[in-house]
């Protein structure tokens, strides 16, 4: 990355090498969604107890960077889930854990052109000319049983 103070990235100089693959660039932090990182960064310093970037030690960035990295390499929206699933079980008296939620949310990811989705509750569209051909077909064996 061009610049290591955008939005707090900052990892050691020995995890950092291991990651270095085309011409110096950190390929882990290069294949991540920056709004994803950026949401990941705020919530893993409040959680580390600094509420600003500006406020957070450069201890404190690079735990969050590696943390957040880890959490985006499992799941490329960890923190977009993770800020449904807060809203959604606000009020909940039994929640259910968050990698429960996660697995309930696979289903419902994009897909190919040709591949189906597994729980879909929309039906089939008829056509006109269907809806005729079926009512010919209901009448022609009303009179041929007849």
């Amino acid at each position: 990355m061009a610049n290591d103070n955008f939005y707090g990235y900052k990892r050691s100089p020995k995890k950092r090498a291991k990651a270095l693959d085309y011409k110096g660039v950190d390929m882990e932090f290069e294949s991540v969604n920056p709004y994803e990182f950026k949401k990941g960064m705020y919530c893993e310093l409040n959680k580390l107890g600094a509420a600003t970037l500006r406020e957070s030690d450069e201890e404190q960035r690079e735990k969050a960077t590696e943390t957040v990295l880890k959490n985006l390499k499992d799941v490329p929206a960890y923190y977009s889930y993770m800020e449904h699933y807060e809203v959604t079980t606000r009020n909940m008296d039994r929640k259910p854990s968050f990698k429960t939620f996660l697995k309930e949310l696979e289903g419902h990811s994009m897909k190919e052109i040709g591949e189906k989705f597994t729980e879909d509750k929309m039906k089939e569209i008829k056509l006109k000319e269907n809806i005729r051909a079926e009512v010919r077909n209901k009448i022609n064996e009303l009179f041929k049983t007849k």
